[in-house]
C-alpha cells in the first residue's frame, strides 16, 4: 500500500510541476523527457527491491553507498520517492539548456543500472 501511495503522489507531483507555467519556460519536451526518466528510475527502484529480498543469499548486494550493502525494503522505498522528487525539482529549476542534459544523462545513467542488473539475473519486485 505504501508503494502505491508513493507512486500516486510522485505522479501527483509530477503533473503540477509538468502543468504549471513557471517563468522558467517548461515544455512539453521537458515532461516527455522527465516522464522517460520517472520510467527507468522506477525500473531501478524494483530491481533494487529484488536484491533487498534476495540480498541475504549472498549472491546480490546493493551497490548504493547510500543504501548500503544489503537494504530493507523499507530504506529501498523511502531512498526511491525521495530521489524521484529531488530530481523532479531539480529538473524545474535548472535553466532550459542545463534541464535537458541532466534528463538526458540521468536517463542513461539509469539504462547502465537497469542494463546491468537485468544481466545478472534481477527482476522488477513491487
Amino acid at each position: 500500500m505504501k508503494i502505491r501511495a508513493a507512486l500516486v503522489l510522485m505522479i501527483s507531483l509530477s503533473a503540477t510541476v509538468m502543468f504549471s507555467r513557471p517563468a522558467l519556460a517548461w515544455t512539453g519536451s521537458d515532461s516527455a523527457f522527465e516522464a522517460a526518466y520517472l520510467l527507468t528510475h522506477v525500473a531501478d527502484w524494483g530491481q533494487t527491491r529484488d536484491i533487498a529480498v534476495r540480498c541475504e543469499s549472498g549472491r546480490y548486494f546493493e551497490t548504493n553507498l547510500v543504501m548500503g550493502r544489503c537494504p530493507n525494503i523499507a530504506s529501498v522505498n523511502t531512498y526511491f520517492v525521495s530521489t524521484a522528487l529531488l530530481h523532479m525539482g531539480a529538473s524545474y529549476l535548472l535553466p532550459a539548456p542545463y534541464r535537458r542534459i541532466f534528463q538526458t544523462g540521468t536517463i542513461g545513467m539509469q539504462i547502465g543500472y537497469i542494463n546491468n542488473n537485468a544481466n545478472i539475473g534481477l527482476n522488477l519486485r513491487f
